[in-house]
């Protein structure tokens, strides 16, 4: 079964890691169809990503520049909002850049009527209460499980977002965003204003005008790696890894997977070499 996806090439660093999945996918999840959205401000920047995401991606489109400012920051992470807004009214997953796709995604199961995301590995408080209330949306009864072990109202991770309706979830993700940017007592809305959006998004999405455990999809389709664990070759257990662009990490993890993908796409080295000025600890003894 065949489905969509759609990713943001936003200068090198993002376009670099989405080059990465679009080759390692078309090896361990060649049912993913590819659509690339480039913002009108921007470019890929860097001619090995720009050359494979013109060859293998499925479809590239134009969307508007991000204009959400928070606190004096240009808040370019609306751009994975958009891509959703204008990819139009079909099924997709909207997918962060720095995710790897490490087996055969199974759309049956992800696909569902309601949206559905990964809960965030640690747990983050909101006045939840009141921003459902602002919208008229009924406050969650169910609780979720983060990655850290801690249990909170829900609380999701916006790497990997699987969409009913592309255009329709990313308008009312958008439209939240737009409430919470008129909320000054709502701590943290840099950098998290999309994630805090989210879950009310998903909310107004729904027929009962809340979150339930539907919109919830298990950590195996979202897994961070980090620098501190001692040991994450679990991870290999897993549908997706984000790996924030940790080079290191991904070459420690996922070696054989990059190996077999080098294989036949052999640019993965110069893809993941262009990659590594943007890993956060490079220097780090794993």
């Amino acid at each position: 079964m065949s489905f969509d996806v759609v990713v943001v090439a936003d200068k090198a660093r993002v376009a670099l890691a989405a080059a990465l999945n679009i080759l390692v996918s078309r090896k361990t999840c060649p049912e993913a169809n590819f659509t690339v959205a480039i913002p009108e401000d921007s470019d890929c920047e860097h001619a090995v990503a720009e050359d494979v995401i013109r060859s293998f991606a499925t479809n590239v489109i134009e969307i508007p520049a991000p204009r959400f400012q928070i606190e004096g920051h240009h808040y370019r992470i609306e751009n994975k909002i958009n891509a959703l807004r204008y990819f139009g009214n079909k099924p997709v997953i909207g997918a962060d850049a720095d995710l790897i796709f490490i087996r055969p995604l199974p759309a049956a199961y992800l696909f569902r009527r309601i949206p559905a995301a990964v809960p965030e590995h640690g747990l983050h408080v909101y006045p939840w209460e009141e921003l459902y209330s602002m919208l008229e949306l009924r406050f969650p009864d169910i609780k979720v499980l983060t990655a850290s072990g801690e249990v909170g109202a829900p609380w999701l991770n916006a790497g990997f977002v699987v969409c009913p309706d592309g255009f329709r979830i990313g308008s009312l993700w958008h439209r939240a965003c737009q409430l919470i940017l008129h909320c000054d007592w709502v701590p943290e809305r840099f950098p998290y204003l999309d994630q805090i959006a989210l879950p009310l998004a998903f909310a107004q999405a729904s027929p009962c005008r809340t979150v339930t455990f539907e919109n919830i999809l298990p950590a195996r389709f979202n897994q961070n790696i980090f620098y501190w664990a001692d040991e994450q070759h679990y991870v290999n257990y897993g549908y997706v890894v984000h790996h924030h662009y940790r080079v290191k990490l991904i070459e420690k993890y996922l070696s054989r997977l990059i190996t077999w993908t080098k294989a036949d796409y052999p640019v993965v080295d110069k893809i993941i070499d262009a990659m590594r000025i943007y890993d956060d600890q490079p220097n780090e003894i794993i």
